[in-house]
């Protein structure tokens, strides 16, 4: 089936606008304003570059939802003829771009498309990266995973991260949670095994150590941190996982706890994988959102290194930098997915990955980009507006099954 997306834009629109640089930034690549940069007057350029922008969302009868209109690039041929890529890839579809003195007018042409086909020229570097499954697997052997989550109003992190794990292949999921809370716990999670741990006031309280470091003995992973809050001494629970040595996901309360006492992540591993907000990696680092924000591949390679972990910069293209110098960039996601607990599913993800026997940077590539993947398929059922944290966690065998195919 042939399908069309026509888009019309006013030029003088951009020949006035105030702020048209920082604009530009936001909605076009750096090969197209070097493109614009190369004319005498870019605005016919600027106008029918984002005409076939809008022509192109028309033209997947999404609008430009579950992506941004920079995820959509224009580009020339030698001839000059215009063609397009979507999330970095070349689209199979016919681009015509013409101007008149007033407007610019941008045609796309060509046959359904699944918008999730953008993802196929990368997927095999994913699909590579899968846990494999034997048929005569039981649960044991698909990863014991120990969540340490949750405090007074605090569940749902605990919740979210334990369907992030469960719904990622996960055998058997143990979530460690204040004794006030577990009952709670206990009722929401009914595929899951809930552990009482002492606490003062609705957190854990500092005895609740010894707990936890039985727990980690008998299991192949930890998440430690979604929901915690500020609960006594918990840096000292850190510094105790650490020197376990066992693979650990430190997201949330336990990377706040653990950035008043940084000089604890000496006794890291290469196997712990750090999950951190712009926020979060401020308050580990002592530099600004701002500069972290500016130089997010350099700041996340640069601790990753420093502090021997996997570093997991959250954001719009999450970087993970592994200590040994590798550097992904994760393409999916979307805005649908700036809410409450989207990072404490992605804690379970890559927990459950670890668990089934991925090293950190491995399950936090995967992890990311599957936790991604189904925000996408969210967005493209839901729309982003109103999407939350459980459909993400719904949506994540759907994820699985997209890039096993």
């Amino acid at each position: 089936m042939i399908k069309t997306g026509i888009d019309v834009v006013e030029i003088q629109r951009f020949a006035k606008m105030a702020h048209l640089d920082s604009f530009a930034k936001r909605v076009f690549s750096k090969e197209e304003q070097a493109y614009f940069a190369s004319k005498k007057s870019p605005y016919e350029s600027i106008a029918g570059h984002y005409a076939a922008k809008e022509a192109f969302s028309k033209y997947l009868g999404t609008g430009v939802r579950g992506f941004n209109l920079n995820d959509i690039t224009v580009l020339h041929q030698e001839n000059g003829k215009p063609y397009l890529l979507f999330h970095g890839n070349p689209v199979a579809v016919d681009l015509s771009i013409t101007h008149s003195d007033a407007v610019a007018v941008a045609v796309v042409a060509g046959e359904e498309l699944n918008t999730y086909r953008a993802y196929e020229g990368d997927l095999e570097p994913y699909r590579a990266l899968l846990p494999k499954r034997n048929p005569d697997m039981n649960k044991g052997d698909c990863g014991r995973v120990l969540i340490v989550a949750g405090s007074k109003g605090m569940t749902g992190a605990a919740t979210l991260s334990a369907l992030g794990a469960l719904r990622s292949g996960c055998g058997l999921l143990t979530v460690a949670t204040p004794d006030s809370e577990q009952p709670i716990l206990a009722m929401k999670l009914t595929e899951a095994m809930t552990m009482a741990l002492p606490s003062v006031h609705g957190k854990l309280a500092p005895e609740a150590g010894k707990a936890i470091e039985k727990a980690v003995q008998s299991s192949d992973v930890c998440v430690f941190g979604p929901g915690l809050g500020k609960a006594p001494e918990l840096w000292k629970s850190v510094e105790m996982l650490f020197e376990q040595k066992k693979p650990l996901v430190l997201d949330a309360d336990g990377l706040n706890a653990l950035s008043g006492h940084i000089d604890s992540i000496k006794d890291a591993t290469e196997n712990v994988v750090m999950t951190p907000h712009p926020g979060e990696m401020a308050r580990l680092t002592g530099l600004t959102v701002e500069e972290i924000q500016q130089n997010r591949e350099l700041v996340a390679k640069t601790y990753a290194k420093a502090w021997g972990v996997t570093v997991l910069l959250k954001g719009r293209n999450t970087v993970i930098a592994s200590p040994d110098g590798q550097l992904h960039i994760n393409p999916t996601g979307n805005s649908g997915m700036a809410s409450g607990g989207m990072g404490d599913v992605l804690s379970g993800v890559i927990g459950a990955l670890m668990g089934q026997g991925l090293d950190g940077y491995q399950s936090a590539v995967l992890g990311a980009f599957l936790h991604g993947l189904a925000g996408d398929l969210a967005a493209k059922e839901l729309g982003e507006f109103g999407m939350i944290a459980g459909d993400v966690a719904e949506r994540l065998p759907r994820a699985f099954l997209t890039i096993q195919a």
